[in-house]
């Protein structure tokens, strides 16, 4: 293991709701980390109750999420992936279009001085400028740790699709380490406010397990002729299920998470065969990507392959390509 006073690199993962913060030795190694519950949202609501400007609400915070690090390595980059370079984060890093080279040795990074000549660099985001636009923040960089991490740092030229599920899902095809095209679901988001604020909550009683029958039954239901509806048009069975006796309440919850994930992936995919169901890799959570994969399973996908916590070793790849630290790139 590393030792921390060989430290290369402050990392920053900075989103919506939470900040995550890696100290980097030798080769990208994670030697320290730490996460908060300090995303955009908390620092706007901090600068708001203590009439500080946005600015100095973003400097505070990262004293309170790193600045013994910022002490001890005066010296070091600090560098910063997700929603803190978007329009509402500390300073804007304009998209990048796609294609995207996911380590793209001229990418402009957004700067910020934190400190008298110490600068946080900031990775842009990806914007696909389709006829409905997609834009991302942070994947992009989840991504190229996943290659990285999961031994394909870009030299294949084939299309490789990676899965990021979450609040907003992310779809991407990747030729070689280039971002060609991705599109974004709002499956977590939607999932949240109809279990908890829609009809279908009145009925949801809460399982301290999964229910893997309720949840593959959703998919199969997503999968199915009726599937092909819309989702719209079989939400509502959540609720006439168990009004029916063919649904329990502590199975209504996987049941919905099971209806929208493979409501997603029909959208997303269509119905591949075998033949056609390409090699996805899933950059999430343990017990999300577990939903996933399964769901995929069901559609007949099988090469599936799940990597958690990439984005540090995408931030170090970066700060590589950019001559911030050694490059792995060479």
């Amino acid at each position: 293991m590393t030792n921390i006073a060989e430290a290369q690199l402050i990392a920053l993962d900075w989103g919506t709701t939470s900040a995550r913060a890696y100290l980097m030795g030798n080769g990208g190694s994670v030697v320290a980390e730490r996460s908060l519950p300090l995303g955009i949202m908390q620092v706007a609501a901090t600068a708001q109750a203590e009439s500080l400007t946005l600015a100095r609400a973003f400097e505070v915070t990262l004293g309170e999420l790193c600045g013994d690090w910022l002490e001890a390595f005066p010296t070091i980059p600090v560098i910063a992936c997700g929603m803190v370079g978007s329009q509402q984060g500390w300073v804007e890093a304009a998209y990048r279009p796609v294609p995207a080279d996911l380590a793209d040795p001229c990418a402009q990074l957004a700067t910020v001085e934190i400190a008298p000549s110490r600068l946080l660099h900031i990775i842009p985001g990806v914007l696909d400028n389709k006829e409905l636009p997609d834009v991302m923040r942070g994947e992009e960089t989840q991504i190229l740790g996943a290659m990285e991490l999961g031994g394909q740092p870009g030299q294949d030229p084939e299309d490789q699709v990676f899965l990021l599920p979450g609040t907003h899902s992310k779809w991407v095809k990747v030729s070689g380490r280039t971002i060609t095209e991705f599109s974004t679901s709002m499956t977590g988001e939607t999932y949240a406010l109809l279990s908890s604020q829609s009809i279908l909550s009145k009925l949801i009683e809460p399982s301290s397990t999964v229910q893997w029958s309720a949840f593959e039954r959703g998919v199969q239901v997503a999968q199915s002729p009726q599937g092909a509806a819309d989702l719209m048009l079989t939400a509502f069975s959540a609720r006439t299920l168990v009004l029916t006796g063919r649904l329990e309440e502590t199975e209504v919850s996987d049941y919905l998470s099971g209806l929208m994930i493979g409501a997603e992936i029909r959208s997303v995919l269509g119905l591949p065969t075998t033949a056609t169901a390409p090699a996805l890799t899933i950059c999430g959570n343990k017990e999300l990507s577990a939903r996933y994969t399964r769901a995929l399973g069901i559609f007949g996908i099988e090469q599936v392959r799940e990597l958690q916590g990439t984005a540090p070793r995408g931030i170090w790849a970066l700060a590589c390509a950019q001559g911030l630290v050694p490059s792995v790139f060479a």
